[in-house]
Protein backbone atom coordinates (compact mmCIF):
# COMPACT_ATOMS: atom_id res chain seq x y z
CA UNK A 1 0.00 0.00 0.00
CA UNK A 2 1.55 3.49 -1.04
CA UNK A 3 2.74 5.72 2.22
CA UNK A 4 0.89 8.97 2.45
CA UNK A 5 2.20 12.66 3.10
CA UNK A 6 -0.20 14.92 5.41
CA UNK A 7 -0.10 18.65 4.52
CA UNK A 8 -0.87 20.98 7.93
CA UNK A 9 -0.55 24.51 6.27
CA UNK A 10 -4.20 25.16 4.28
CA UNK A 11 -2.12 27.52 1.48
CA UNK A 12 0.72 25.13 0.62
CA UNK A 13 1.37 24.66 -3.13
CA UNK A 14 -1.21 27.48 -4.01
CA UNK A 15 1.87 29.33 -5.40
CA UNK A 16 3.59 26.67 -7.36
CA UNK A 17 2.82 23.02 -7.71
CA UNK A 18 6.42 21.80 -7.61
CA UNK A 19 6.04 21.00 -3.85
CA UNK A 20 3.34 18.02 -4.80
CA UNK A 21 5.38 16.80 -7.50
CA UNK A 22 8.42 16.32 -5.83
CA UNK A 23 6.18 14.36 -3.65
CA UNK A 24 4.09 12.32 -6.18
CA UNK A 25 7.63 11.58 -8.06
CA UNK A 26 9.20 10.09 -4.60
CA UNK A 27 6.07 7.56 -4.64
CA UNK A 28 3.92 9.40 -2.01
CA UNK A 29 0.23 9.65 -1.87
CA UNK A 30 -0.67 13.30 -0.95
CA UNK A 31 -3.24 14.08 1.90
CA UNK A 32 -4.43 17.97 2.15
CA UNK A 33 -5.84 19.62 5.20
CA UNK A 34 -9.53 19.56 4.19
CA UNK A 35 -10.53 22.62 6.68
CA UNK A 36 -9.06 25.21 5.10
CA UNK A 37 -7.24 27.08 8.53
CA UNK A 38 -4.35 25.63 11.46
CA UNK A 39 -5.54 22.36 12.33
CA UNK A 40 -6.86 21.62 15.47
CA UNK A 41 -5.28 18.74 17.15
CA UNK A 42 -8.27 16.35 17.08
CA UNK A 43 -8.67 16.99 13.58
CA UNK A 44 -4.61 16.12 13.32
CA UNK A 45 -5.28 12.91 15.19
CA UNK A 46 -8.49 11.82 12.84
CA UNK A 47 -6.16 12.63 9.66
CA UNK A 48 -3.51 10.91 10.42
CA UNK A 49 -4.40 7.50 9.43
CA UNK A 50 -2.16 4.86 9.23
CA UNK A 51 -0.81 5.25 5.98
CA UNK A 52 0.81 8.45 6.72
CA UNK A 53 4.20 8.82 7.76
CA UNK A 54 5.51 11.86 6.90
CA UNK A 55 3.73 15.35 8.03
CA UNK A 56 4.34 18.89 6.26
CA UNK A 57 3.60 20.94 8.97
CA UNK A 58 2.65 24.59 10.00
CA UNK A 59 1.77 25.52 13.53
CA UNK A 60 -0.36 22.75 14.93
CA UNK A 61 -0.04 21.32 18.28
CA UNK A 62 2.17 18.57 17.98
CA UNK A 63 2.50 16.51 21.20
CA UNK A 64 2.45 12.85 22.60
CA UNK A 65 -0.99 12.34 22.21
CA UNK A 66 -0.79 13.33 18.01
CA UNK A 67 2.67 11.12 17.89
CA UNK A 68 1.21 8.58 19.63
CA UNK A 69 -1.58 7.35 17.46
CA UNK A 70 0.18 8.14 14.58
CA UNK A 71 2.77 6.04 12.04
CA UNK A 72 4.78 9.53 11.24
CA UNK A 73 8.83 8.78 11.09
CA UNK A 74 9.25 12.62 10.02
CA UNK A 75 7.84 15.97 10.43
CA UNK A 76 8.81 19.17 7.91
CA UNK A 77 8.01 22.50 9.49
CA UNK A 78 6.90 24.62 6.61
CA UNK A 79 8.99 27.52 8.75
CA UNK A 80 11.45 28.22 11.34
CA UNK A 81 9.98 27.91 14.78
CA UNK A 82 9.23 24.45 16.03
CA UNK A 83 7.59 25.61 19.60
CA UNK A 84 4.47 23.64 18.37
CA UNK A 85 6.20 20.58 18.74
CA UNK A 86 6.89 18.48 21.76
CA UNK A 87 10.31 17.47 21.67
CA UNK A 88 10.05 14.83 24.50
CA UNK A 89 7.42 13.30 22.63
CA UNK A 90 9.73 13.59 19.46
CA UNK A 91 12.29 11.33 21.29
CA UNK A 92 9.62 8.64 22.73
CA UNK A 93 7.86 8.32 19.98
CA UNK A 94 11.34 8.19 17.50
CA UNK A 95 10.18 10.96 15.26
CA UNK A 96 12.65 13.42 13.26
CA UNK A 97 11.72 16.86 12.86
CA UNK A 98 13.06 19.82 10.19
CA UNK A 99 12.52 23.17 9.58
CA UNK A 100 13.20 25.92 6.67
CA UNK A 101 15.22 28.32 9.87
CA UNK A 102 15.61 31.17 7.70
CA UNK A 103 12.39 30.95 5.56
CA UNK A 104 10.58 33.42 6.88
CA UNK A 105 12.91 36.09 8.12
CA UNK A 106 13.03 39.03 4.84
CA UNK A 107 9.06 38.91 3.98
CA UNK A 108 8.33 39.06 8.13
CA UNK A 109 11.03 41.78 8.87
CA UNK A 110 10.26 44.02 6.03
CA UNK A 111 6.35 43.63 6.67
CA UNK A 112 7.09 44.75 10.14
CA UNK A 113 9.30 47.80 9.13
CA UNK A 114 5.92 48.56 6.96
CA UNK A 115 3.38 48.46 9.24
CA UNK A 116 6.10 50.29 12.05
CA UNK A 117 6.30 52.94 9.35
CA UNK A 118 2.53 52.84 8.70
CA UNK A 119 1.64 53.66 12.22
CA UNK A 120 4.09 56.32 13.31
CA UNK A 121 2.55 57.87 9.59
CA UNK A 122 -0.69 56.56 10.03
CA UNK A 123 -1.06 56.08 6.45
CA UNK A 124 -4.02 53.51 6.87
CA UNK A 125 -6.13 56.53 9.06
CA UNK A 126 -5.32 58.99 6.02
CA UNK A 127 -6.32 56.68 3.49
CA UNK A 128 -9.58 55.92 4.91
CA UNK A 129 -10.41 59.19 5.60
CA UNK A 130 -9.15 60.46 2.43
CA UNK A 131 -11.49 57.34 0.31
CA UNK A 132 -14.68 59.02 2.81
CA UNK A 133 -13.87 62.23 0.67
CA UNK A 134 -12.22 63.55 4.20
CA UNK A 135 -9.69 65.97 3.68
CA UNK A 136 -8.15 65.97 6.94
CA UNK A 137 -3.93 65.40 7.64
CA UNK A 138 -3.20 63.93 10.48
CA UNK A 139 0.22 64.68 11.86
CA UNK A 140 3.02 61.16 12.25
CA UNK A 141 6.28 60.73 13.88
CA UNK A 142 9.20 59.76 12.39
CA UNK A 143 11.47 56.51 13.13
CA UNK A 144 15.12 58.49 13.86
CA UNK A 145 15.97 58.35 17.47
CA UNK A 146 12.83 56.56 18.14
CA UNK A 147 13.73 53.78 21.07
CA UNK A 148 13.02 50.08 19.32
CA UNK A 149 12.48 47.11 21.56
CA UNK A 150 12.73 44.04 19.89
CA UNK A 151 11.46 40.97 21.90
CA UNK A 152 13.01 37.70 20.65
CA UNK A 153 16.47 38.12 18.75
CA UNK A 154 16.84 35.58 16.13
CA UNK A 155 17.27 36.01 12.59
CA UNK A 156 13.54 37.69 11.72
CA UNK A 157 14.74 40.22 15.17
CA UNK A 158 17.82 40.70 13.66
CA UNK A 159 16.95 41.62 10.21
CA UNK A 160 14.17 44.36 11.77
CA UNK A 161 16.98 45.97 13.35
CA UNK A 162 19.19 46.19 10.36
CA UNK A 163 16.15 47.73 8.74
CA UNK A 164 14.90 50.14 11.49
CA UNK A 165 18.95 51.37 11.99
CA UNK A 166 19.00 52.61 8.53
CA UNK A 167 16.30 54.84 9.53
CA UNK A 168 18.49 56.28 12.34
CA UNK A 169 16.50 54.14 15.64
CA UNK A 170 17.88 53.09 18.96
CA UNK A 171 17.78 49.83 18.92
CA UNK A 172 17.31 47.70 21.96
CA UNK A 173 16.07 43.63 22.29
CA UNK A 174 15.46 41.35 24.98
CA UNK A 175 16.07 37.62 24.21
CA UNK A 176 16.86 34.62 26.88
CA UNK A 177 19.37 33.27 24.49
CA UNK A 178 22.75 34.15 24.33
CA UNK A 179 22.69 36.38 21.25
CA UNK A 180 25.93 37.50 18.90
CA UNK A 181 25.11 41.47 18.03
CA UNK A 182 28.07 41.68 15.58
CA UNK A 183 25.61 42.19 12.67
CA UNK A 184 23.75 45.33 13.97
CA UNK A 185 24.47 47.48 16.51
CA UNK A 186 21.89 46.96 19.80
CA UNK A 187 21.62 46.71 23.30
CA UNK A 188 20.33 43.54 25.02
CA UNK A 189 17.87 44.72 27.91
CA UNK A 190 15.63 43.25 30.68
CA UNK A 191 12.52 42.66 29.28
CA UNK A 192 10.96 45.43 32.46
CA UNK A 193 13.55 47.49 30.75
CA UNK A 194 13.04 47.34 26.87
CA UNK A 195 9.37 47.49 27.80
CA UNK A 196 9.36 50.33 30.32
CA UNK A 197 11.52 52.41 27.79
CA UNK A 198 10.84 52.11 24.13
CA UNK A 199 8.54 54.62 21.56
CA UNK A 200 7.89 51.35 19.73
CA UNK A 201 8.07 47.69 20.88
CA UNK A 202 7.49 44.33 18.16
CA UNK A 203 7.59 41.58 19.00
CA UNK A 204 9.70 38.08 17.18
CA UNK A 205 9.85 35.31 19.44
CA UNK A 206 9.11 31.85 18.93
CA UNK A 207 7.68 30.23 22.75
CA UNK A 208 4.45 29.22 24.10
CA UNK A 209 3.84 31.77 26.94
CA UNK A 210 1.96 35.04 27.35
CA UNK A 211 4.34 38.17 27.28
CA UNK A 212 1.95 40.90 27.61
CA UNK A 213 -1.13 41.00 30.37
CA UNK A 214 -2.68 43.98 31.87
CA UNK A 215 1.04 44.35 34.47
CA UNK A 216 3.38 44.66 31.39
CA UNK A 217 0.78 47.10 29.73
CA UNK A 218 0.83 49.76 32.47
CA UNK A 219 4.69 49.22 32.73
CA UNK A 220 4.70 50.80 29.17
CA UNK A 221 5.05 54.50 28.34
CA UNK A 222 1.90 55.89 27.33
CA UNK A 223 1.57 56.11 23.29
CA UNK A 224 3.29 53.49 22.82
CA UNK A 225 3.25 51.21 19.09
CA UNK A 226 3.25 48.00 19.27
CA UNK A 227 3.71 45.18 16.98
CA UNK A 228 3.26 41.72 16.82
CA UNK A 229 4.37 38.83 13.78
CA UNK A 230 5.58 35.85 16.33
CA UNK A 231 2.58 34.16 17.86
CA UNK A 232 -0.67 35.09 18.58
CA UNK A 233 -0.98 34.41 22.60
CA UNK A 234 1.95 36.36 22.85
CA UNK A 235 -0.90 38.91 24.01
CA UNK A 236 -3.82 39.31 26.08
CA UNK A 237 -6.04 40.21 23.83
CA UNK A 238 -8.59 41.49 26.41
CA UNK A 239 -5.79 43.57 27.92
CA UNK A 240 -4.63 44.97 24.61
CA UNK A 241 -7.75 46.22 24.10
CA UNK A 242 -7.74 48.28 28.06
CA UNK A 243 -4.49 49.53 26.89
CA UNK A 244 -5.94 51.30 23.80
CA UNK A 245 -9.11 52.77 26.08
CA UNK A 246 -5.88 54.25 28.97
CA UNK A 247 -4.20 55.50 25.51
CA UNK A 248 -1.43 53.43 26.69
CA UNK A 249 -0.62 51.76 23.42
CA UNK A 250 -1.30 54.38 20.58
CA UNK A 251 -1.38 51.60 17.71
CA UNK A 252 -0.31 48.32 17.27
CA UNK A 253 -0.31 45.66 14.10
CA UNK A 254 -1.18 42.58 14.40
CA UNK A 255 -0.26 39.33 12.61
CA UNK A 256 -1.69 36.51 14.43
CA UNK A 257 -3.93 36.13 17.43
CA UNK A 258 -4.84 33.59 19.76
CA UNK A 259 -7.15 32.07 17.78
CA UNK A 260 -7.45 31.91 13.99
CA UNK A 261 -9.37 32.92 11.79
CA UNK A 262 -9.71 35.90 14.11
CA UNK A 263 -13.55 37.05 14.98
CA UNK A 264 -12.63 39.23 18.07
CA UNK A 265 -13.79 42.33 19.28
CA UNK A 266 -10.26 43.92 18.64
CA UNK A 267 -11.84 44.97 14.61
CA UNK A 268 -13.28 47.98 16.39
CA UNK A 269 -10.30 49.98 17.16
CA UNK A 270 -8.85 52.32 14.30
CA UNK A 271 -5.71 51.88 16.49
CA UNK A 272 -5.48 48.55 15.40
CA UNK A 273 -3.77 47.07 11.89
CA UNK A 274 -4.25 43.90 11.51
CA UNK A 275 -3.48 41.08 9.03
CA UNK A 276 -4.60 37.74 8.71
CA UNK A 277 -0.79 35.97 9.36
CA UNK A 278 0.50 37.12 6.22
CA UNK A 279 4.00 37.43 7.47
CA UNK A 280 5.74 34.80 5.49
CA UNK A 281 3.03 35.23 2.69
CA UNK A 282 5.24 36.49 -0.08
CA UNK A 283 5.87 34.59 -3.77
CA UNK A 284 9.14 34.24 -2.71
CA UNK A 285 8.76 32.96 0.86
CA UNK A 286 6.43 30.67 0.45
CA UNK A 287 8.03 28.84 -2.85
CA UNK A 288 11.09 28.77 -0.86
CA UNK A 289 9.96 27.47 2.43
CA UNK A 290 7.55 24.91 0.76
CA UNK A 291 10.59 23.19 -1.26
CA UNK A 292 13.01 22.97 1.21
CA UNK A 293 10.25 21.42 3.54
CA UNK A 294 9.54 18.61 0.78
CA UNK A 295 13.10 18.40 0.39
CA UNK A 296 13.84 17.70 4.59
CA UNK A 297 11.14 15.52 4.06
CA UNK A 298 11.87 13.36 1.63
CA UNK A 299 15.35 13.04 2.21
CA UNK A 300 15.09 12.06 5.79
CA UNK A 301 12.25 9.60 5.13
Amino acid sequence: MTKSILIGPSSFAEISKEPLRMIAEAGYDVLKNPHGRMLEKNELIKLLNPDVIGLLSGLELIDNEVLSNSNIKVISRVGSGTSNVCKEALSKNNVKLFSVPDGPTQSVAELTVANIINLLRKVVTSNTLLKNKQWKRNIGNELQNKTVAIIGFGRIGIKVAQCLSIFGANIIFHDNQVVNTNEVKAKKVSFKEAISKSDIITIHYSGEEMLFSEKEFNSMKKGVILCNASRGHAIDENALSKAIKNKIISGAWLDTFSVEPYKGTLVEYDEIIMTPHIGSYTIECRTDMELKAVKNLLSNL
